[in-house]
């Protein structure tokens, strides 16, 4: 019985069967009304060939959509399941007339209100061919109402399907840039240790304890895509104290972060690459002091604007040249647009001698 089964419950099948009896009695009144040819015996006769031919429709109706689902007339069905549509379309016409007929002369002659006399099969005979086209119309107009439903099933299940893969597809994309992201941080992280090993024992050892809780961070961002704004700024406080211990004295760091917006959720490592490229391009290359802000503020009810500038030379650079030069600011934008779509912005402001400045404005509420 499965393969029977209609895509809406059984009894709507047999309820626009009675809504059919309805229209079609009405119509049958109006139209003996019309021709001056009323009489109560002749509408009752009228509503009971409607009943059985509209509601046997309805309890028909799962072997209908059974041969919708099998047997196919639109592309890129071959033409012998199209010839085999149609030929089982005026089967199943001839097994409505016959059933319909049989369940109302047995009961008529038993009962003695419609005897089967050679007049009745007479009549029969007379009126098969015009019934049978009836039946035949009948059955294809039921074979597009379901194939219009078998339509629209296919298409919100592609569509499901389409959405399910573009999550995968982003999450998929997602991983990969954090994949990059990671060994290029330690991977940095590493060299300044290096460095410090030299002349600074005591600072190296001071940036490898902070270096375990930074990679604490790093392998529990793998567990989510999501993270409070204050365990970012947390975050970042930690790597630039152990920058601050590279470049001793010189590095001078400001946070200007609102307490509206500790709780607003950011992408994991979001703010890091921007800090790195900051000390990487606008610090390293000074000899004298710099200095590096963050920044968090409330736009309005929707947003959050993060902001990380420094007070370095700055460059004459295009932004699309930037963005596609340094794999930090391309993996930033990347994971924005993949997460925000186009309801998000990542601004550059530079110039020569301008230092330079990332704005990114988010919405304040996590996306799937």
């Amino acid at each position: 019985m499965k393969r029977f089964k209609l895509p809406f419950p059984y009894y709507y099948a047999i309820l626009g069967g009675i809504l059919f009896v309805i229209i079609a009695t009405l119509k049958s009144y109006f139209t003996l009304v019309y021709w001056n040819e009323y009489e109560m015996e002749r509408l009752k006769q009228h509503f009971i060939v409607h009943c059985l031919n509209y509601i046997l429709w309805g309890v028909l109706a799962g072997v209908v959509y059974y041969l919708v689902k099998k047997y196919r007339i639109y592309s890129p069905a071959p033409m012998s399941e199209r010839v085999k549509a149609v030929v089982v379309s005026f089967l199943m016409a001839s097994a409505h007339e016959i059933l319909s007929n049989v369940i109302y002369l047995i009961p008529g002659h038993y009962f003695g209100y419609e005897p089967f006399t050679k007049k009745v099969c007479e009549y029969l005979i007379r009126a098969t061919p015009s019934a049978l086209v009836s039946r035949f119309i009948e059955y294809w107009i039921i074979y597009a109402f379901f194939t219009a439903i078998d339509f629209q099933k296919q298409f919100r299940d592609k569509q499901v399907e389409l959405v399910d893969m573009e999550k995968q597809l982003s999450q998929a994309e997602m991983k990969a840039l954090k994949s990059q992201l990671q060994p290029h941080f330690l991977f940095n992280t590493l060299n300044t240790i290096s460095a410090l090993m030299e002349f600074n024992i005591k600072g190296a050892q001071k940036i490898v304890s902070n270096l375990g809780g930074l990679l604490r961070k790093v392998l529990d961002s793998n567990k989510r895509n999501f993270t409070p704004l204050s365990e970012e700024i947390d975050f970042i406080k930690n790597y630039l104290s152990i920058e601050q211990v590279r470049f001793s004295d010189r590095l001078e760091v400001k946070y200007d972060i609102e307490e509206e917006v500790l709780n607003a959720p950011v992408p994991n490592l979001l703010l890091q690459p921007l800090v790195e490229n900051a000390i990487k391009h606008g610090f390293a290359s000074q000899t004298g002091k710099g200095i590096i802000e963050v920044i968090a503020q409330k736009v309005d009810e929707k947003y959050v604007r993060l902001i990380v500038r420094d007070d370095g030379a700055g460059t004459q650079k295009p932004e699309s040249e930037l963005i596609k030069t340094g794999i930090g600011l391309k993996n930033v934008k990347d994971r924005l647009e993949l997460i925000y779509k186009t309801d998000c912005k990542f601004e550059i402001n530079t110039g020569k001698e301008k230092g330079f400045e990332v704005i990114i404005t988010i919405p304040s509420e996590a996306r799937s």
